[in-house]
């Protein structure tokens, strides 16, 4: 699989109602050092079962639009990386890579414990691709597959896609430090993601999806605050370039597939040539979703879910 254009799919574009569906279902969590962690369960019962979670700055439910396209055919739980989303805010550290993979298989085994074991596929975007991928390099699997949208991975010190891809983490560190903490209402944070650049090629309707998913309403001063505070949202951000994503893992031991943006435009986020340079080495299966930024679910959800369904069905999972 290498790549996904326009003609592959359906070219309709639907004017999307982002109302959330109601979960038919909630297992509200506490990690071993007390964070709560609360995931929601939508979709089909009876089908494979899809665990996602989201990008650094956002929530699962973000990514409704992407989402929403498995609920006829996957039994779909979402949770938020702890102190993001539907998640009380619990504390600024622990809130690190290696925090969050020992929450991935905490929240994994509670699942199955809960809802019962099954075929288990893990879709992750960018922060939560990075913590599933550390798992991954230690040849640890909780999943049957992986699908993981364009990850952060840094290359080691001597390549010289490092440098870019670490001076555009350290922009968006130095943005979330400085960002604005509280809101009226979340129209006011749909206001700034609509005129952010890296923003721009977002499906018309998800700026305020996405402030309505990010954004918690405080009754004490009537205003809306971030869930995930921008001080401990911006760490993420350069603590990626230090982790051992590049130490070379074992041979997949399960399906995997990395899906990452477009590297070819002149704008193109610096993701995208880490990402294949990055299966390239390590022989794991990569696609590209043309025209696309590192956002690419919020951009292009059905060409992604095309080329998830399609990687599923190559893998003989979920038929």
């Amino acid at each position: 699989m290498t790549d996904q254009s326009r003609s592959d799919v359906d070219g309709r574009r639907e004017t999307l109602e982002f109302a959330l569906p109601e979960p038919s279902a909630t297992l509200d969590l506490a990690m071993d050092d007390g964070a709560p962690i609360r995931v929601v369960r939508h979709g089909n019962p009876c089908g494979p079962r899809v665990v996602l979670s989201h990008g650094n700055g956002f929530a699962s439910d973000s990514y409704f639009p992407f989402w929403r396209l498995m609920l006829e055919r996957f039994d779909l739980a979402l949770f938020d990386i702890r102190n993001c989303g539907r998640n009380p805010f619990h504390a600024a550290q622990p809130h690190d890579y290696p925090r969050f993979a020992r929450d991935n298989a905490a929240v994994h085994g509670a699942i199955a414990k809960e809802w019962g074991g099954k075929t288990t596929i893990g879709v992750f975007h960018s922060m939560s691709a990075i913590a599933a991928l550390l798992a991954v390099v230690d040849g640890v699997w909780h999943w049957d597959a992986l699908v993981l949208f364009d990850p952060p991975v840094v290359p080691p010190e001597g390549n010289p896609l490092r440098g870019p891809l670490m001076t555009e983490g350290e922009v968006l560190r130095d943005a979330a430090l400085i960002r604005q903490n509280r809101f009226p209402d979340p129209g006011g944070l749909a206001d700034v993601f609509r005129h952010l650049h890296r923003f721009r090629r977002l499906r018309k309707g998800v700026a305020e999806l996405n402030a309505r998913s990010v954004l918690r309403f405080d009754p004490a001063s009537g205003e809306w605050l971030l869930c995930c505070p921008g001080p401990v949202e911006a760490g993420l951000y350069v603590e990626v370039a230090g982790l051992p994503i590049w130490r070379k893992p074992a041979p997949p031991a399960r399906p995997l597939l990395i899906v990452g943006s477009d590297p070819e435009p002149e704008d193109a986020t610096k993701t995208a040539p880490c990402c294949k340079l990055f299966c390239d080495t390590f022989g794991i299966d990569y696609a590209v979703v043309r025209e696309t930024s590192h956002l690419l679910q919020l951009e292009e959800p059905e060409r992604c879910f095309a080329l998830f369904s399609g990687f599923l069905a190559d893998n003989g999972i979920g038929a």
